[in-house]
């Protein structure tokens, strides 16, 4: 994920040849300026292809793409802060589960450093679980790790080390585990339906093919920059979309799942085993801090 300031417009419209979503649509750009200049040579030069499409009938099928579009990209960013809540709820969740397994604990007792690993380990195995392509075989190793904590607390209340009511509060807890992991899996391998991805696509794609014939007696030769612009601002929205529409991968605009799974790490660790953290680890006043 990109950490910027959403304040230096500088700094954001520099950064414009290297987005996806232009670097994508260049050639497709040109190539949509190229036709729409090949259909004014005809239209204008050649002979009239006399098709009887004005700006107002344009308007209308322009009302339609863009309800398409904004219902498309707000499904996808829904998805991507959906995603994003999910993982603040396991930062909430690891912190909370690591402060009362400190409070619990007996100071210098041989389980912390076992909770602590689990609980430090889980983030990035679910990270790496989500980066995983769809329908590939192998062990569930975050429900691997679930079990593993819940049977050392059980382990641990049965053998006295910690108070037989604290499954009262820790159970939900470690229910908690779960319900995010299934969350994130309803995400993941719960895709935009094919038929919708497709039709808006389509959609857009014959729109930029008869745009031209639209505005051409009306702009002349201008009916190629109009084209271009068109073209870019509404095959762009559909490319948007589809590049946050799976947050868990290692995009440019995918969550910062890495980073959020070291801050984890680092806090379940210091609490519960009371390692500190770095003075290199530590955010200075230039930097943005991912947080939750």
């Amino acid at each position: 994920m990109i950490i910027y300031d959403p304040k230096n417009w500088l700094r954001i419209l520099l950064d414009f040849p290297r987005s996806p979503v232009f670097r994508t649509l260049a050639l497709d750009v040109l190539a949509a300026g190229a036709y729409s200049a090949f259909i004014v040579w005809l239209e204008t030069d050649v002979m009239s292809v006399a098709v009887p499409l004005g700006p107002s009938f344009l308007s209308i099928l322009g009302i339609i793409l863009g309800l398409l579009l904004v219902f498309r990209t707000n499904t996808s960013y829904d998805r991507w802060w959906e995603g994003r809540r999910l993982w603040g709820q396991l930062v909430n969740v690891s912190r909370g589960l690591a402060h009362q397994l400190d409070a619990l604990l007996p100071a210098g007792a041989a389980g912390r450093e076992e909770y602590a690993a689990v609980l430090a380990t889980f983030p990035a195995v679910l990270a790496r679980h989500l980066r995983t392509p769809r329908g590939s075989p192998g062990p569930h190793r975050p429900n691997a790790l679930i079990q593993r904590l819940s049977r050392a607390v059980h382990r641990d209340v049965a053998a006295g080390v910690l108070p037989r009511d604290c499954i009262v509060s820790l159970t939900p807890l470690l229910l908690a585990y779960d319900d995010i992991t299934g969350a994130c899996e309803r995400i993941r391998n719960t895709p935009i339906p094919f038929s919708y991805s497709s039709y808006v696509k389509q959609f857009v794609l014959l729109y930029a093919l008869i745009m031209p014939f639209g505005l051409v007696r009306e702009f002349g030769y201008g009916t190629v920059i109009a084209s271009m612009f068109t073209f870019f601002a509404t095959m762009g929205l559909e490319l948007l979309a589809t590049e946050i529409e799976e947050p868990f991968g290692t995009d440019r605009n995918d969550l910062p799942l890495d980073d959020l799974a070291d801050r984890i790490a680092r806090d379940v660790r210091s609490l519960l085993t009371g390692a500190s953290l770095a003075l290199d680890d530590e955010p200075d006043g230039n930097e943005h801090e991912v947080v939750q």
